[in-house]
């Protein structure tokens, strides 16, 4: 592999939103290496798809509700970088793993909300942290948030607080790591029927609690 192929890493990229972002930066040939929870099955089946579209692949194991795993993660990384792609570095970074709740203000439990958090704010939070000093300088970030955080429907007050202190975060970090020239930026779809939105796109489906990308 040339040391100039661009290497993206895509949390939650085994599946839904993350898997379509790894096939389409592969047909501009970027390589990545994605990340998923439980399911090494579907992750491998990820990485023959990325492959198939033009670049290479690798699926390394990540709760990103865990920040105590990620300095081992982070070794996971460097080991990959340099035996799958010959390189020291990577370019890209897409905080994309998550998990949704449907659930009503009235009804959301503290456990409900520490679990949000830890996925969604400070996971991205501290991965990121843990990540920069393996990523090149000029590199990019993409904080995955959501609609959701610009408009509101009931049910949605957790996780959408949790997307709103994403964007927080994506903009003091664009602050603080300009001096190196990364730029980071927020990605915030509507609803998108993938298998982790399709449980609150679904009307047949209304009944889902939570649901998981």
């Amino acid at each position: 592999m040339s040391n100039d192929t661009k290497i993206a890493i895509i949390t939650g990229g085994s599946r839904g939103l993350g898997r379509n972002a790894a096939v389409h930066l592969a047909r501009r040939g970027v390589a990545s290496i994605l990340t998923y929870n439980t399911n090494r099955a579907e992750a491998d089946a990820a990485v023959a798809e990325v492959e198939a579209a033009g670049a290479k692949a690798v699926a390394l194991q990540l709760d990103v509700g865990e920040a105590a795993s990620f300095s081992d993660f982070a070794g996971a990384v460097e080991a990959s970088l340099k035996g799958t792609f010959g390189q020291e570095r990577f370019d890209f970074l897409v905080n994309n793993a998550g998990m949704g709740l449907h659930a009503a203000f009235t009804d959301t439990t503290v456990a409900d909300f520490d679990r949000l958090m830890n996925v969604h704010l400070k996971g991205p939070f501290f991965l990121t942290q843990r990540l920069l000093p393996l990523m090149k300088d000029g590199g990019r970030i993409l904080n995955v948030s959501t609609g959701l955080a610009r408009f509101s429907l009931p049910g949605y007050a957790a996780y959408a607080t949790m997307k709103g202190g994403v964007e927080v975060l994506t903009r003091y970090l664009a602050k603080e790591l300009g001096p190196r020239g990364i730029t980071v930026n927020t990605l915030a779809p509507g609803a998108i029927e993938t298998d982790f939105g399709a449980a609150r796109c679904a009307t047949t489906r209304r009944s889902t609690r939570w649901w998981r990308r």
